[in-house]
């Protein structure tokens, strides 16, 4: 465990914007929301999503995370957070129901996805919606990469952390399995322009460049960089 919150704790103390944030952008520009509604940001990191809803909405956000560094940094942006390993404690703020419930790249660093995604389902108001935003492990560029035996973890988009990659099928039972419905998957991406010279330099870079964010509209378990999908619970 302290291994674990000694990376997050070096990863938060420089200022540092995830490049997948922006994907989430136009979907949370879709939701209607408001300064009455409440949103649970689960895995927080350092806040950037919570600041974008905050100041583009009003928002009232409250935080996880396992890093004291970004739950001090989130506390500055105005979060209400509290620090909690889920894949061994329970859910905090057991006084509050929230409207959106955000996992941001947060199920493929957890042993138990399904386990997390029955949090946030049990977190949410009759008709809430979770965001979900997770690695597609069987990315076409991936499965050419298998093939060659080239698959390279960091250039694809994986760090440190990461151990519970799914596809399609394998994220769609688990929501269904906690009863989610109306799921939307259509916001999902077809890559993410990172900061490595591959993605930034070159004839690759500019390719990337150029589809940064491009949303997949069909077949998203091949298509699909990053899954993007939103959900509901029943009213």
């Amino acid at each position: 465990m302290s291994i674990l919150v000694d990376h997050y704790n070096k990863l938060w103390e420089v200022s540092y914007i995830p490049p997948y944030v922006t994907s989430l952008l136009p979907l949370l520009e879709e939701l209607n929301l408001s300064s009455e509604t409440k949103v649970l940001d689960i895995a927080c990191g350092n806040g950037v999503i919570g600041k974008y809803l905050i100041d583009r909405f009003d928002c009232k956000i409250w935080g996880t995370d396992i890093s004291d560094v970004a739950l001090e940094q989130c506390e500055e942006i105005g979060y209400t957070t509290e620090r909690v390993d889920l894949e061994q404690e329970k859910m905090p703020f057991p006084e509050h129901k929230f409207d959106l419930v955000i996992l941001s790249a947060m199920l493929e660093h957890v042993m138990e996805p399904d386990k997390i995604v029955k949090m946030a389902y049990q977190k949410l108001l009759p008709g809430g919606r979770v965001v979900i935003l997770t690695p597609n492990v069987v990315w076409c560029f991936n499965r050419i990469l298998f093939l060659m035996g080239k698959w390279d973890h960091p250039l694809m988009g994986g760090t440190k952390g990461h151990i519970s990659y799914m596809n399609k099928k394998q994220l769609q039972q688990i929501l269904v399995k906690a009863d989610f419905e109306n799921l939307n998957w259509n916001y999902s991406v077809f890559c993410v322009a990172g900061n490595s010279d591959f993605c930034t330099k070159g004839i690759s870079g500019w390719f990337i460049q150029r589809l940064n964010n491009l949303r997949v509209r069909l077949w998203h378990s091949f298509f699909a960089f990053n899954y993007i999908v939103i959900a509901q619970k029943p009213t």
